[in-house]
């Protein structure tokens, strides 16, 4: 299971909803980062433990919670979208699609739908939808009568920001759980982590677990931040070793880090410096050469300097 950090109240919520039937459909909603997929793994944990006292559900060391912590449950599964094209390359807009939700000829031969009516081996069938608001208008409308009635047995968990990023026959389905910022104290040694300032424990948690490739990103961010006001071959230098990071880094993209690195920046020429760097995002989005990309976010950047 993942771990669930900071979200004790929820958490005694959940159980208090489903030491009776509980909803069938729920929605784990809140920012990317703050624990909405450790929330559903922990619930569908809770839902098939099998300690005889409902308190001390889940317990962690029955059979069904150890097969939960390794992601091998026969009665958990999720589904997500794709991250990236058939090609290798990063996907542009996240897709969740009809065939990973129900049976249609020549598609995936075991889509989510008659998953979940199979009758669970433990007690409870969860199907744990990542990033619903992926979900197209053809995988929505073909899921709605499982959304809308599931078997008894089943639970589906949807993964979202909140309801408004769902189409709206999708949302009004389900039973919300709001997850806010939570307390981070004690990662401090990630400096200039905007999760630090958000209160988001998942990529901070990520961040200490590769604590060295995330100084390598931040030092990168840092000496193109100080190149900036140096001579023009020293931020472009500057600009392609953050490009190659862009490419290298899988823990944390450093134009996030480098937005946090320009909050210090007076109001105004950091509005000038987000929109610059957003260009760059939606360059690199359109697959232009990163080099190319972080060259002109440079001589943007420079030329506010100079304005």
């Amino acid at each position: 299971m993942h771990e669930v950090v900071g979200h004790a109240t929820v958490q005694r919520a959940l159980r208090d909803l489903y030491r009776s039937d509980g909803p069938h459909t729920l929605l784990v909603a809140g920012p990317d980062g703050v624990g909405r997929r450790p929330v559903a793994w922990w619930l569908a944990a809770l839902l098939n433990c099998d300690a005889p006292d409902p308190g001390e559900r889940p317990c962690g060391r029955c059979p069904s919670c150890q097969a939960a912590g390794a992601h091998g449950h026969p009665d958990i599964r999720e589904v997500g979208p794709s991250q990236t094209t058939r090609s290798g390359r990063q996907r542009r807009q996240l897709e969740i699609t009809i065939d990973q939700l129900v049976a249609r000829p020549n598609a995936d031969p075991d889509p989510l739908g008659p998953w979940l009516e199979r009758r669970p081996r433990h007690r409870r069938r969860v199907g744990i939808v990542d990033h619903a608001e992926a979900l197209n208008a053809n995988a929505a409308n073909a899921f709605l009568k499982m959304l809308e009635e599931p078997p008894s047995w089943a639970v589906i968990v949807l993964i979202a920001t909140g309801p408004d990023a769902l189409l709206p026959t999708v949302a009004s389905r389900c039973t919300p759980i709001r997850l806010g910022a939570v307390d981070v104290t004690g990662f401090d040694e990630l400096h200039g982590h905007p999760a630090l300032r958000l209160g988001l424990p998942g990529p901070l948690t990520r961040a200490r677990a590769e604590e060295a490739d995330y100084r390598a990103v931040r030092q990168t961010v840092d000496r193109f931040v100080a190149s900036l006001s140096g001579d023009l071959r020293t931020a472009l230098d500057a600009a392609d070793a953050l490009a190659r990071g862009l490419e290298q880094s899988e823990l944390i993209a450093p134009t996030t880090l480098l937005r946090e690195a320009l909050r210090s920046l007076p109001p105004t020429r950091y509005a000038a410096a987000l929109d610059a760097v957003e260009r760059c995002e939606r360059a690199l989005e359109a697959y232009a050469s990163p080099s190319l990309a972080l060259a002109t976010l440079a001589l943007d950047l420079r030329a506010l300097d100079r304005s």
